[in-house]
């Protein structure tokens, strides 16, 4: 069983998912670079990117920041 609560996916201009965006069940959200492999975890509550050596966007931290649990 997942111990994801929601996750979701961008898209570039082509059509192809760029980024996965998961809910995790502590509060966190996990950014998955899909180009790149890279993964970040970040917290939507403060933004703040607990994975300090893959940058994240403040885009993706205003998306993140959408998945959090109210």
């Amino acid at each position: 069983m997942s111990a994801d609560l929601a996750s979701f996916e961008l898209f570039d201009c082509q059509g192809r998912v760029s980024h996965r965006l998961t809910l995790e069940a502590d509060g966190t959200v996990t950014v998955r670079f899909i180009a790149s492999a890279l993964s970040a975890r970040v917290d939507p509550r403060t933004r703040r990117n607990l994975t300090p050596q893959v940058p994240v966007p403040d885009a993706l931290l205003d998306q993140a920041a959408g998945l959090r649990p109210w």
